[in-house]
């Protein structure tokens, strides 16, 4: 079985690499976005196994909102990732 992922990123360079090294690790990216809009919408239809978030995001909601409403209505289980250490 194959794990699928949602990347959600808003740097392309940053999504491309990432989908390409998980990729090669042998499993499925079945997309990435760049705001949280869309990762509650992909995540609704799409039911990814995993979700990689980035924290901060484009548009008006970051990567911890669209996380509590992805949490709200399934259990998708969700990693942060971040390039800002505080």
């Amino acid at each position: 079985m194959t794990v699928r992922i949602l990347v959600v990123e808003d740097e392309a360079v940053v999504a491309m690499e990432t989908k390409s090294t998980l990729e090669n690790w042998g499993y499925t990216v079945i997309a990435t976005v760049n705001t949280g809009e869309k990762a509650v919408n992909k995540a609704a239809t799409e039911k990814p196994d995993l979700i990689l978030m980035d924290v901060q995001l484009q548009g008006d909601m970051d990567g911890i909102e669209a996380a509590s409403r992805l949490r709200s209505d399934s259990d998708i289980p969700i990693i942060f990732l971040t390039a800002f250490a505080d």
